[in-house]
């Protein structure tokens, strides 16, 4: 179980690193994207590579932190809330692409990892004998979680972001 568990910090990392590699390279390529959708322009418009890193850092090291507490007190709900919250981000990324109709960073892990995700999530639930109401109210909660985290990350990306731009 723990070797399935420590797989999320890792699935978590190698999605992240293709957005920190790309997210500025793309956002300057693809300013008549960041124009047609102004939201894009206005939360990323001033973020440097080293702040959306410190972002990630935050959000890899509470991915670490909750797989290595489910592992020590055997209680997996949050983990499974957790990986599902962020198997929609993965969905998320996906379906704006779509909807943009072009490649975005991370689109090629996202399409990557989202199966192998859903199989272990799936695993994980199956194993230990989880009513899908519980892994429903489990990843609510968690997306409310991870909601609030990304307004953290924002503005502590704001933060870094001035700092190195100043």
């Amino acid at each position: 179980m723990q070797d399935i568990l420590w797989l999320f910090p890792v699935i978590f990392m190698v999605h992240e690193m293709e957005e920190i590699i790309g997210l500025r390279i793309w956002l300057e390529k693809n300013i008549d994207i960041t124009k047609k959708y102004s939201r894009i322009s206005k939360i990323y418009q001033n973020v440097t590579t080293e702040a959306f890193s410190v972002a990630v850092l935050e959000e890899y090291l509470l991915s670490i932190i909750i797989t290595a507490l489910s592992i020590y007190f055997k209680i997996y709900l949050l983990w499974i809330g957790v990986f599902i919250a962020f198997a929609v981000h993965l969905v998320i990324h996906i379906i704006s692409s779509i909807i943009i109709r072009r490649y975005i960073p991370a689109l090629a892990t996202s399409i990557l990892l989202l199966p192998i995700s859903i199989f272990l999530i799936n695993k994980v639930i199956v194993e230990l004998h989880y009513s899908t109401f519980i892994v429903i109210m489990a990843s609510l909660l968690c997306f409310i979680i991870m909601l609030i985290n990304l307004m953290f990350i924002h503005k502590l990306m704001r933060k870094v972001s001035e700092k190195f731009n100043n």
